[in-house]
């Protein structure tokens, strides 16, 4: 093991992942200790390109996910900030299609590689 991390979208993707499953499985105290990070440390203004997918899939469904287990606000609150900056990637392209990576704060992106 490598003891370290790629951290590559930059919003605790892991964290928010297992926040589903910590409250199935009746882990509470990591639940609580997980809701307290969302809380205090996700940072929504990643001012570098993210992938689009990644952030919908992992991100923004676990928050909801996790709102919708927990009733707690807090994850509704977070998915909007999220979600608030990765819509921009449907704005770049005419077909109405995302693009596949997005700066969340300057909407600055890139197309998919197959797309020529």
């Amino acid at each position: 093991l490598s003891k370290s991390c790629n951290d590559w979208v930059r919003m605790g993707l892991t964290i928010i992942d297992a926040l589903d499953t910590l409250f199935i499985m009746g882990f509470r105290d990591e639940f609580q200790k997980a809701k307290e990070w969302v809380k205090t440390s996700l940072q929504t203004n990643i001012n570098q390109k993210i992938s689009f997918f990644e952030s919908i899939i992992r991100v923004t469904g676990g928050l909801l996910s996790a709102y919708e287990l927990s009733g707690d606000k807090i994850f509704l609150d977070k998915a909007v900030e999220v979600q608030n900056g990765l819509n921009k990637a449907f704005d770049r392209t005419q077909s109405g299609l995302p693009i596949s990576e997005i700066n969340p704060v300057t909407g600055q992106g890139d197309l998919p590689g197959w797309t020529g």
